[in-house]
């Protein structure tokens, strides 16, 4: 089972939502055979019976995905990952409070850091995928 997405760092950040984004098994061509006399795709007797061998054999990491509202912003706070995180694979941000204030994102190893272009935020919504 995964860990708890758990965030540190200077930013007054809350956690809204973390979420592994899976559709089927990730980066791998595992699959269920369930028969030894006819391979798959396709079908015959036994094609899916079950059985406790010759099938996808553990659990296959997928990228995972967070969002994070952040609160009362300054140039250069940070939001550091952890609790089962490895790296961070890319981050979005956006002002929720006020159009005329620009928000950027740029991180390296597992933190995140916030530049306000335009003076300070309201709320900050930043989206962060990650392994």
């Amino acid at each position: 089972m995964a860990e708890t997405l758990t965030l540190g760092g200077t930013a007054t950040a809350a956690l809204v939502g973390a979420w592994e984004l899976r559709a089927g098994s990730h980066d791998t061509t595992e699959w269920l055979d369930g028969a030894a006399d006819t391979t798959y795709p396709g079908g015959g007797p036994g094609t899916f019976s079950a059985v406790n061998t010759s099938g996808a054999n553990g659990y296959d990491p997928a990228p995972k995905m967070a969002l994070i509202n952040v609160t009362g912003g300054a140039d250069g706070e940070t939001i550091v990952l952890s609790g089962g995180a490895s790296a961070i694979l890319s981050v979005m941000a956006t002002d929720a409070g006020t159009a005329a204030v620009a928000v950027g994102a740029s991180f390296t190893g597992l933190t995140a850091t916030l530049q306000y272009l335009s003076g300070s935020s309201n709320v900050t919504t930043v989206m962060i995928l990650y392994n």
